[in-house]
């Protein structure tokens, strides 16, 4: 009589988990080859139907790799609802000289104590802490669009940022200070950041953020993206939407009407025409204020270092 094949017994398994775990609870390599789970980074699996978030895939990152101890830099402005160029790996950081061995994960060694909080059962870096750490490798726009987001998700204040980089002198501290002194609040997208640095280091006066504008004649306000009052100039982007948002792209027309029956002139500014045309786009608000009856403003070179 044929002796029964032995069943191998499997223990239940987290959602994410190690591959010594793995081993541990009965799965082989084959096993984990399969179509029931998917790498996340070496060394770690997660369940295929599996959605965890990105605070789960810190704290467990966080729980594995030797050494690491908080979130810091792109993870931890990501987990604030900071704006930052694409970062695929995660970002962790320890007060221990140690090199991650995990492709998909980034350790970084900070010399000194790092200004942490903690958030959702994970420690990581404070906004103010994220936003100098980032200042060593983000351009000026880039880093302003990261200051405007964070005070835009209520992460912290512009005075907050100002003064939490006002004295240090870490690497990078002088950068963090020229962007915390153009952060500002309700800046609603990361175009409108780098619309107004457009403007600022074209030399044109600085523009109110989310003008309001009250109409006596209906008792209606309307907001602006970026306006100059004085001589009712407003600059906003292309207001052309996806066909989805048909009825918003109706109203913003509407609301342009209403505003320029009440004297306010329009520039209108696509995203690709700041990037291959930035001159131009000053130009343009340049002659806008001349026509309203505005002064000559002649524009300064420094746009280029952002935007040449």
């Amino acid at each position: 009589m044929t002796a029964p094949i032995p069943i191998r017994r499997q223990l239940a398994l987290p959602d994410l988990f190690t591959t010594e775990e793995a081993y541990a609870a009965g799965l082989t390599k084959r096993d984990l080859q399969r179509g029931e789970y998917r790498r996340l980074f070496r060394g770690t699996y997660v369940k295929a139907g599996a959605r965890p978030t990105y605070i789960e895939q810190l704290a467990f990152a966080i729980r594995v790799i030797d050494g690491a101890q908080f979130a810091a830099q792109y993870s931890a402005a990501r987990v604030f609802g900071g704006v930052t160029p694409l970062a695929s790996n995660l970002h962790l950081g320890t007060r221990i000289r140690r090199h991650s061995k995990r492709d998909g994960v980034f350790l970084h060694f900070y010399k000194n104590p790092p200004n942490l909080l903690r958030y959702r059962g994970i420690h990581l870096t404070s906004p103010g802490q994220t936003f100098l750490d980032l200042a060593r490798s983000l351009e000026l726009v880039d880093l302003l669009v990261l200051g405007d987001s964070l005070v835009r998700r209520e992460a912290c204040s512009p005075t907050y940022l100002r003064n939490f980089v006002a004295d240090v002198s870490a690497h990078g501290a002088q950068h963090a200070r020229e962007a915390a002194a153009l952060v500002r609040g309700k800046v609603y997208s990361p175009n409108e950041s780098r619309l107004r640095l457009l403007m600022l280091s074209g030399g044109l006066p600085p523009p109110s953020i989310n003008h309001m504008v009250y109409d006596e004649s209906t008792g209606r306000k309307r907001e602006l993206d970026l306006a100059l009052p004085e001589w009712k100039v407003a600059v906003e982007f292309d207001g052309r939407h996806h066909i989805e948002r048909i009825d918003q792209w109706e109203r913003d027309i509407l609301r342009r009407e209403e505003l320029e029956a009440m004297g306010w002139r329009f520039v209108l500014i696509t995203s690709s025409a700041m990037y291959t045309q930035p001159l131009r786009v000053l130009e343009r608000i340049t002659d806008t204020i001349v026509a309203a009856g505005g002064p000559r403003v002649v524009i300064r070179d420094d746009w280029q270092r952002h935007f040449g």
